[in-house]
C-alpha cells in the first residue's frame, strides 16, 4: 500500500521539489521505494529548519529552496558512500542463517547482544574493550601538539562553527587542523574510529 506524506500548510513549490528529488533518489545508492517517504521527511525537515536564513535581497526563494534540498541530498549520498557504511559492502542480512550453526532456523540476529555487539560478549569484555579504546585515545592525544590537544577537547562539546567563533579564526583554519588531527589518529593506529 502506498502512503503519501502530507504537506498541508507547506509552500507548494517546496513540496513538489522534495517529492521530485526523493523520487529521483530511489534506485540510487541502495535507496528503494520504501525509503522515499523517509527521504521526503528528512529533506523537508532540513529545508524548514533553514528557511529562517532566507534573505529575499540575496535571491529568489525557489532558488534558495532548491540549493538547500540539493545540498542535503549531497550530504545523504556522501554518507551512504562513506567507507564505514557503504551500502554496496553489505552482503549479509541479520535474517540469514548462522553459518555452521547447529540449528538451521538460527539467524544472525540472535548473535547480537542487547548493547549491539556481535557475538556473546560478557560485561567484562565490553568494559575491557572500552578501557582499551580510552587508553589508545589518551595515548594519541597526549602525543599531539598543544593546539591539537585543545581542539580535541573543544570538539567533545562544540561543533566547528562554535569553536571558530570562540577562537576568532576562520573555519577553514580549523578544518586544516582537523585534517592534521585525523592524520595523527590514523598514524596512531586509530583509523577504525575515524
Amino acid at each position: 500500500m502506498f502512503y503519501r506524506n502530507s504537506y498541508d500548510g507547506i509552500d507548494g513549490y517546496a513540496a513538489d521539489l522534495i517529492r521530485h528529488k526523493a523520487r529521483q533518489l530511489v534506485g540510487k545508492a541502495g535507496l528503494t521505494e520504501d525509503d522515499r517517504q523517509d527521504l521526503e521527511q528528512e529533506l523537508m525537515i532540513d529545508l524548514l529548519g533553514r528557511m529562517k536564513h532566507f534573505n529575499p535581497a540575496k535571491g529568489k526563494k525557489t532558488t534558495f529552496m532548491t540549493r538547500i534540498v540539493e545540498r542535503r541530498i549531497s550530504t545523504i549520498l556522501e554518507a551512504r558512500f562513506a567507507q564505514c557504511r557503504d551500502w554496496r559492502k553489505c552482503t549479509a542480512s541479520l535474517n540469514d542463517p548462522i553459518p555452521g550453526g547447529d540449528n538451521d532456523s538460527a539467524e544472525r540476529i540472535e548473535q547480537v547482544c542487547s548493547d549491539g555487539q556481535m557475538g556473546h560478549h560478557g560485561r567484562d569484555t565490553n568494559e575491557q574493550w572500552q578501557n582499551d579504546i580510552r587508553f589508545d585515545l589518551e595515548r594519541v592525544i597526549a602525543a599531539l601538539p598543544e593546539d591539537l590537544q585543545d581542539l580535541c577537547e573543544k570538539l567533545q562539546s562544540s561543533n566547528m562553527a562554535e569553536i571558530a567563533r570562540e577562537m576568532g579564526v576562520p573555519r577553514s583554519t580549523l578544518y586544516g587542523k582537523l585534517t592534521k588531527l585525523r592524520d595523527a589518529f590514523r598514524d596512531g593506529g586509530l583509523e577504525e574510529y575515524l
